[in-house]
């Protein structure tokens, strides 16, 4: 199972590449918003938002504090492609063979499983110190909000990784495209069903003030409510595996 890892990891090399270029672009960008906002031209334009559209000096964090939970998802978000193994999988005819191997059908998906595991734990650790940064240089956002929203974060990715590789695995080699479409909608549609008042609010706000303190309810459950997510997260990669073990067996192990 080790070298299926191996393999697994190969696979992503490009995105281990463009995620080094997107963690180093994140760090720059978000060190120097931080320092605009304390000194330079964004303070200026948050003084203006407050004396002529009436905003207040907590509204104007808020969206500081979504502009930043962006740069801290862009990472994550780089290495939460699960789709490209089996992408390189199909081009390489490696269904084919993959049945053969001395390993059971639950350890060969377990080890596609455990590859996300790896690539998610690696983005964690990197947003560690890229929070312990920020935090450091702002007074926007504290590490513990820090730390919540990139929790967050990480754990909505982790959802949809688990959700396209079901859907891989359901949909077979060369659909790979339907599986990403159909785990964004499934996720959207969850999201706007279990919170679909916050999102009424948020859509049919009739004022800007109205749109921040939306903004605002969700980055306070990003921040301070991140182990609902986390938990979800957990139970979907649980469900994910064992629907994917099912769908296997169904194909006799040819995945």
């Amino acid at each position: 199972m080790k070298g299926l890892i191996i393999k697994d990891l190969m696979c992503l090399r490009k995105q281990l590449v463009i995620y080094l270029y997107v963690v180093v672009s994140a760090l720059i960008l978000s060190v120097m918003f931080v320092l605009s906002a304390k000194y330079g031209n964004i303070a200026l334009g948050g003084q203006e938002m407050m004396q002529e559209n009436g905003m207040t000096y907590t509204d104007i964090k808020n969206l500081s504090t979504w502009v930043l939970g962006i740069f801290l998802l862009l990472p994550i978000a780089t290495v939460s492609d699960a789709a490209t193994i089996f992408i390189e999988d199909g081009k390489a005819g490696f269904s084919m063979v993959s049945a053969s191997l001395p390993l059971s059908v639950k350890q060969r998906i377990l080890a596609k499983y455990l590859t996300v595991l790896t690539m998610f734990g690696i983005s964690v650790a990197t947003e560690i110190v890229i929070i312990t940064v920020l935090s450091v240089l702002t007074d926007i956002v504290s590490f513990t909000q820090f730390f919540g929203m990139m929790f967050s974060c990480a754990s909505l990715m982790s959802i949809y990784s688990a959700l396209v590789i079901v859907f891989c695995f359901l949909y077979g080699h060369g659909k790979e495209d339907f599986a990403i479409i159909s785990s964004v909608a499934l996720m959207v549609f969850t999201a706007v069903l279990c919170n679909i008042r916050s999102f009424k609010q948020l859509f049919l706000a009739q004022s800007d003030t109205q749109s921040v303190q939306a903004f605002d309810a969700f980055i306070k459950f990003f921040q301070q409510k991140f182990y609902i997510l986390f938990f979800f997260a957990i139970l979907t990669m649980a469900v994910s595996y064992v629907v994917s073990v099912w769908i296997a067996g169904r194909k006799r192990g040819v995945i």
